[in-house]
């Protein structure tokens, strides 16, 4: 037997064996015990189901998912804004990243988007003290989940916002965010996209126009200004 060819297809085996590795994350923080129920926004997910089950998910696929929390949600103006690329609202709740671990394979896996892109800050927030280490890992798991189910998939992570209600912890959602950074530098098809910048007056200080009463919620020129970093970076890779 010529043991050339036969070398070849083993290594050809080899190859493509380790292109379909499946990834895995390993934990920075120490492990978090939820203190609250991953299912806990079920009839929001059936909505969405229900609502694209009617539009037909072949007519919904390849296009660009937007996924997170009551910031998505609460963005009306999406389609608009981002006109004419396809976009896809499933925000959820005051969700947290665990929770959209919990459906990313009903809500982002069967539409098999061109582009994901992700927003939460509510982790720190849930109840019970969380680490930015702890948070990062939470987003790790996403992000993970998403290389192994959507591996052509582009995945844009806005960062957390300067909630002027939720000022007490900048400090914990800026070291989460340069944690999730770091970690976006050195994967593929990932972005951080950073709107802090534009929700600041020329003073330094945020710019309260841009949130509702609540000082959490965003009002249409607080949309405004993400989509002024969000919308040029989509419509230059949206390919």
């Amino acid at each position: 037997m010529n043991k050339k060819p036969f070398l070849l297809i083993v290594t050809l085996i080899a190859l493509t064996i380790a292109c379909h590795k499946t990834l895995t994350h390993t934990p920075i923080g120490e492990k978090f015990t939820l203190n609250y129920e991953a299912n806990r926004f079920e009839k929001e997910i059936e909505a969405f189901e229900k609502a694209d089950a009617a539009i037909g998910l072949d007519k919904l696929q390849g296009q660009i998912v937007f996924y997170g929390s009551s910031s998505i949600r609460l963005w009306k103006s999406l389609a608009e804004d981002f006109a004419p690329l396809p976009v896809i609202n499933h925000g959820f709740g005051g969700s947290t990243f665990p929770e959209m671990t919990h459906y990313a394979e009903r809500m982002l896996v069967p539409y098999n988007p061109k582009m994901i892109v992700l927003y939460c800050e509510n982790d720190l927030f849930s109840g019970k003290d969380k680490s930015p280490e702890q948070v990062f890992d939470a987003f790790a798991e996403l992000a993970t989940l998403i290389q192994n189910k959507l591996p052509k998939t582009k995945v844009y992570y806005i960062s957390m916002k300067p909630s002027i209600s939720r000022k007490d912890k900048w400090n914990l959602t800026t070291k989460a965010d340069g944690l999730i950074k770091d970690y976006i530098e050195k994967h593929k098809n990932f972005s951080f996209l950073d709107i802090r910048p534009v929700m600041y007056r020329p003073n330094g200080t945020v710019n309260g126009e841009y949130f509702i009463k609540d000082s959490l919620h965003m009002t249409p020129k607080g949309y405004a200004q993400w989509t002024s970093v969000v919308r040029p970076v989509l419509l230059k890779d949206y390919k």
